[in-house]
């Protein structure tokens, strides 16, 4: 007889609107979500906002150069205080629509025509705020309040990110990025969660670093790593690049031709690399549009040669993420049809299964393999959720 249940994602998990919307709900408003680096806000009164899962919060640094999260609606009727993407406010923050305004610290200043309001509470009108945490020099928020830090829950990898002094780096020039995409968030993490495809679908980085790349965990936490291969690339990019990459007095040695992924979930992925920094996460706007974003980060170096080798690697990364955005749409395109397989994946593809298992650890009817339906979706993940609580063994298919 056929188990009803997947050990990893089934088709309709990237298709089905209802579980879009429980996405939303359980992994994109619970946990930790990147807006920027704290040196993309570097003055008073700089601010960026942030969009997800019907949410949309204030990151804004106050006169008091503290930095704060707000949800991004007025206490009077729910208007949108911000639609800029970022830039630089008033020193108030004041509804366009009836002109209530907030001091930057969120507390309510004034109301036009205040008496015309009875018992009006001002005090406890305040912008609502947003949990904020910088983190090894980047901003995150939550929209739903409580739970572990994420100092606590990213410990295990500090130690390997510490030398990079990531909170000491400021952006590069034009690296900034934000990319609609026709496809389900999930895709784009399936082709980026491992490096079966890279000898064949990715010739660059196969040149830079292919014959020692490895995906594993560093106690819960999905990282790859790959040191540069000695051999000199054929490619241009790749062997100036390995040719004037510099050594980094900042940095151990196992450090110093290293290329380190750490992915935070649900869907951010830091890349760390000798002479800078990336992050690169996708925002789910429907079930199959997805924003895709990032950013390079550095420490300011003015030695001779270092643009060069900046450009390289991003250039190198661009041609990589151009094929990545290929393999995409080729999946996308694939699940179309009704012959699309159950994954069948090899061990170099661990990192896929460990993605798909913490999805369905959060939400367990991502483990059945046909949707219950819209009216049921949430009731049957309720129940399995109390089921897996319990510590009730589920029968997995073999």
């Amino acid at each position: 007889m056929t188990s009803d249940f997947s050990d990893c994602l089934a088709k309709w998990c990237y298709r089905d609107e209802a579980f879009f919307d429980l996405e939303g709900d359980r992994l994109f408003r619970n946990n930790w979500l990147l807006v920027a680096h704290i040196s993309d806000l570097p003055d008073d009164r700089d601010f960026l906002t942030f969009e997800v899962a019907g949410e949309s919060a204030i990151v804004i640094r106050g006169n008091d150069n503290r930095l704060r999260a707000f949800h991004n609606v007025c206490r009077h009727r729910g208007a949108r205080l911000l639609n800029e993407i970022s830039g630089r406010c008033a020193p108030a923050l004041t509804c366009p629509f009836h002109g209530w305004t907030y001091q930057l610290d969120g507390k309510l200043v004034g109301v036009p025509v205040e008496n015309s309001f009875t018992n009006l509470d001002k005090a406890g009108k305040s912008l609502v705020p947003v949990d904020l945490e910088v983190w090894m020099g980047f901003i995150f928020i939550r929209f739903a309040p409580g739970g572990d830090s994420l100092a606590a829950t990213m410990k295990p990898v500090e130690d390997r990110l510490r030398p990079y002094r990531l909170p000491e780096m400021q952006p590069l020039e034009n690296s900034r990025y934000r990319q609609w995409m026709p496809c389900n968030w999930k895709v784009i993490h399936d082709i980026d969660n491992e490096g079966y495809h890279v000898p064949v679908g990715h010739p660059m980085l196969q040149e830079l670093y292919g014959k020692n790349y490895t995906d594993h965990l560093i106690e819960g936490h999905a990282v790859s790593s790959a040191y540069l291969n000695d051999k000199p690339g054929e490619s241009w990019s790749v062997r100036n690049y390995q040719k004037l990459l510099p050594r980094f007095d900042h940095l151990p040695d196992d450090s110093q031709r290293l290329w380190f992924y750490v992915a935070i979930f649900p869907s951010m992925v830091l890349g760390l690399y000798p002479d800078s920094i990336e992050y690169y996460m996708t925002i789910p706007v429907s079930p199959q549009k997805t924003i895709l974003t990032g950013a390079s980060y550095a420490l300011p170096d003015s030695r001779r040669g270092m643009d060069a080798v900046r450009y390289l690697n991003r250039r190198i990364n661009r041609i990589a993420s151009d094929e990545d955005e290929s393999f995409v749409m080729r999946i996308h395109d694939g699940m179309k049809s009704s012959a699309f397989p159950e994954p069948e994946l090899s061990a170099l593809e661990s990192g896929v299964r460990e993605f798909h298992h913490r999805i369905q650890a959060v939400l367990p009817v991502a483990r059945l393999k046909r949707s219950p339906g819209a009216e049921r979706m949430v009731e049957i993940n309720n129940a399995m959720t109390n089921i897996a609580d319990s510590d009730t063994p589920l029968e997995r298919e073999a």
